[in-house]
């Protein structure tokens, strides 16, 4: 070192007590520093570790000495006299606070040390800033005039970095990079490496903490009704009884978002409406939840005052997205999600007035731009842009990202997220693509989800989605796909407004394959239309036509009249003109001639609305299905919307496969696998009405529960515990067992009648006893499968059984509990005063 390079011990002691004069003012500075920081990221990032310093004298002292060559005068060169850190977790949360630290002070020097690492290199990536306090920027800050004075123009050091920067930096740099020892190869090597680890693992957090951080600040999730009333009533309490008037803003926000999801739109005003004028991090919010309310609340007046002051709210919100000039660090993901729900929001507020359409086109437009990735924001700039344009075709150049949208709906729909939405986007979307049948089903599993009451949405979603479809033919008949997505959802909203007080009738509906059904499927198909229409009494819907599936309805049907035994109407629903390949089947009691000129949705729709007027509820219903084509597809999804049950035959191709492979529909309870039994499918149409009271059939349900526990000696599961603790799923099977009893022995040429002393038979052959077995394995296998179970290797807590199959493919060791059970009839029977005897 040359002499010039050293400090003289006199000027060392100057420099010392010139630190030592000024260190308050960067105690004050670290002070100010750590309040600033811990409260700009309190709201967004509330785990960040926030830390800062003034320079120590003894470090001041070893670096005025180390440095002196660089910094003659080191009070008022070094800018590191005050420290200050800040770690997160990601890299994006990173890029966050550097957004805030660059808005709100003044940037004397950047130094982003990942950029001076090569393609090769790994290590320190922190982002470092050397700062001076801003003029314009302090009092919003909070800093203290005193503060900012006694500060000045003095600088301070800040680092940026992600907890695994953190991890690696405090643990290896300095006992890497900042000591004199010759370090080895192995141990070079592995600090390479291990940066490399660190620097791969922030990459992958980065990557999935965005992914979801992008999920939960654009979307949210299905929220059953019960559950947000419950969470509801906790936080009106939580906010009343809040003490901090400065945590008040954001617990009424969280609040008013649950009501919102229901459409209590009265009550988020009357929360909200004292915090309009909040100043902070809740502020763009507040007035975009209390604007879109507003609206909503006045929706039947765009014209009034009140409807105007919401757009006021809403503008006022955007606007604040748009300054971008917040006093505290804004989750990136969060930001970009608030401003885009802002310009849709103040969008659709804005379509209803014919003088703003250009605006309300201006937003929606800007929102898919924004939000490019999501569905719901591109189908309503889509539509409204059709319907400003008076064009009902989507434009060639929007089909791939159409798409594309409806495969992110439908990933929405599986993880229950947005819901209806999802679906009814999806539907959206397949329209404005000419897909129709594949609309009409995503439509019809939005309706299944509004019907079935149990998840939290507005009342009026069907209303304002069949407002949307009316709007984009602009007053003109719509296109045959768009009218039967319209007369589906006004049936359903019929249904769900004014629910039917017809007394019900037995209706089942056969739907299946007709011109695609082959011979080998008919064949199968045989013995299943006979065991279903062989006692059915009441009405039968199905295709009229004398082909596949429909044509062997009519040939049963025929030949049961024959004999006499026909006890059902059976009509049929066909289009005014038929294929070529197809004759009107004669044997139907009735034939209903639609408009459609080919098969079409539009017989469904029509058979189902002349059901619901005539026919009662559609939860007294019963479909089905045999293999079948498209139309048999939109067969299985309407009546599954509507509330029926809808049981496939599985193993038959085609559409009964199809919609069990489908994840949106097959976790439905009304959504049947049939095996391929005959013996289940009379199970299924069988009538529920048995002559027991509810004693007598407790008693019945007692014994056979008693016999199949006295077979099963060596297993102890929960369906062999004593009747008293019986889990009602096989409480119910056991009482269900005594109710078809009656059904089994009359099948089998049986009769039962009331005695003062029964006498219990004890005549059954072995060839009864079989048959009746089969009879009641098939009642089992459709109470199973209406209680929730599914076929699948045995797994109790997930309600799968390995039993449900048909009777051929029912292990022998099992067959002994439906057989000793059959042979038990006579004597449960005689419990409730009833004696078997052969007709």
């Amino acid at each position: 070192m040359l002499a010039g390079d050293r400090i003289a011990p006199e000027e060392h002691r100057r420099q010392i007590e010139a630190y030592l004069e000024v260190r308050p003012v960067y105690v004050t500075y670290a002070a100010v520093l750590r309040r600033v920081l811990k409260k700009c990221c309190q709201a967004a990032f509330p785990e960040a570790l926030v830390q800062s310093r003034a320079k120590t004298v003894s470090s001041f002292a070893e670096k005025c000495v180390r440095q002196y060559a660089k910094y003659k005068d080191a009070v008022d060169q070094f800018t590191d006299l005050c420290g200050g850190r800040v770690v997160v977790q990601t890299n994006e949360q990173a890029r966050a606070v550097c957004e805030f630290i660059e808005a709100n002070f003044k940037i004397v020097e950047k130094d982003d040390k990942k950029l001076l690492l090569s393609e090769d290199q790994f290590g320190y990536r922190d982002t470092h800033y050397i700062i001076e306090l801003h003029a314009d920027r302090s009092e919003i800050l909070g800093i203290s005039d005193a503060e900012r004075n006694e500060i000045g123009s003095r600088q301070a050091e800040l680092q940026i970095r992600t907890w695994l920067q953190h991890a690696w930096a405090d643990t290896l740099h300095d006992r890497i990079y900042k000591n004199e020892l010759e370090l080895s190869f192995d141990i070079r090597r592995t600090n390479a490496l291990l940066a490399a680890i660190m620097e791969e693992g922030d990459r992958t957090f980065d990557t999935m903490a965005q992914e979801l951080d992008d999920m939960i600040a654009n979307y949210g999730a299905s929220a059953e009704r019960e559950k947000v009333q419950r969470e509801i009533d906790i936080q009106t309490l939580v906010l009343e009884n809040e003490p901090d008037l400065q945590r008040r803003p954001a617990l009424a926000l969280k609040l008013a978002r649950l009501l919102a999801a229901g459409g209590e739109y009265q009550r988020v005003v009357e929360l909200l409406d004292p915090y309009r004028d909040t100043v902070g991090f809740h502020s763009c919010e507040i007035l975009q939840e209390l604007g879109f309310a507003v609206c909503n609340k006045h929706s039947a007046a765009p014209r009034s005052a009140d409807y105007h002051q919401g757009r006021l709210f809403l503008e006022n919100a955007l606007s604040l997205c748009q300054k971008g000039d917040f006093c505290f660090v804004m989750d990136l993901c969060r930001r970009n999600a608030i401003h885009a729900r802002s310009l849709s929001r103040l969008g659709r507020v804005l379509e209803p007035l014919q003088d703003e359409v250009h605006l309300a086109r201006h937003y929606l437009r800007e929102a898919s731009e924004y939000e490019p990735d999501n569905p719901y924001y591109l189908a309503d700039m889509l539509g409204f842009e059709m319907y400003c344009n008076r064009q009902a075709v989507l434009p060639a150049a929007m089909r791939t990202a159409a798409r594309k949208a409806v495969a992110t709906c439908c990933e929405h729909a599986e993880r229950s997220i947005e819901l209806p939405y999802a679906f009814l986007t999806a539907g959206r979307l397949d329209l404005l693509l000419d897909r129709p049948l594949d609309a009409l089903g995503y439509y019809a599993r939005g309706v299944r989800h509004l019907i079935e009451g149990k998840y939290c949405v507005p009342p009026n979603v069907m209303e304002r989605e069949i407002e949307w479809l009316k709007r984009l033919h602009f007053g003109q008949p719509a296109p045959k796909g768009y009218q039967w997505v319209l007369d589906f959802l006004t049936m359903a909203e019929r249904l769900t407004t004014a629910p039917s007080q017809i007394s019900p009738r037995k209706t089942l509906i056969v739907t299946g394959g007709a011109a695609s059904a082959d011979n080998e499927t008919l064949v199968k198909a045989r013995p299943l239309l006979e065991a279903a229409l062989r006692t059915f009494s009441g009405l039968v819907v199905s295709g009229g036509t004398r082909i596949g599936i429909p044509g062997s309805v009519g040939e049963v049907a025929s030949e049961l009249k024959q004999r006499n035994s026909k006890d059902f109407e059976l009509v049929g629903y066909i289009p005014k003109s038929l294929p070529y390949n197809a004759d009107e089947d004669d044997r139907y009691d009735r034939l209903v001639v639609c408009r459609d000129d080919r098969f079409s949705p539009e017989q469904v729709l029509r058979y189902w609305s002349n059901l619901l007027d005539t026919d009662g509820a559609p939860t007294d219903i019963v479909l089905l299905g045999i293999g079948g084509g498209p139309i048999s597809g939109i067969e299985y999804r309407l009546a599954l919307a509507l509330g029926a049950t809808v049981a496939v035959v599985a193993g038959t191709g085609g559409e009964a496969d199809a919609i069990l492979g489908d994840k949106l529909w097959s976790s439905l309870p009304t959504l049947l696998p049939l095996p391929n039994d005959a013996a289940s499918v009379r199970a299924l149409v069988a009538s529920q009405e048995r002559p027991f009271s509810s004693d007598d059939l407790e008693q019945m349900g007692k014994a056979f529960h008693a016999k199949y526990v006295s077979l099963s000696m060596r297993r102890l599961p929960a369906n062999m515990k004593p009747w008293s603790n019986l889990p009602e799923t096989y409480r119910r099977a056991n009482l269900e067992q005594a109710r078809y009893a009656v059904e089994i022995l009359a099948a089998c040429g049986f009769g039962v009648r009331p005695a003062p002393s029964p006498v219990v038979f004890a005549g059954f052959d072995e060839s009864e006893i079989e048959e009746m077995a089969e009879l009641e394995h098939g009642r089992w296998n459709v109470d199973r499968l209406r209680d929730g179970w599914r076929p699948g290797p045995r797994n109790d807590d997930k309600h799968l059984h390995d039993n449900i199959v048909c009777w051929a493919d029912l292990p022998e060791d099992s067959k002994k509990y439906d057989r000793a059970a059959v042979c038990e009839f006579p004597k449960v029977l005689a419990t409730a005063g009833l004696e078997v005897y052969r007709r």
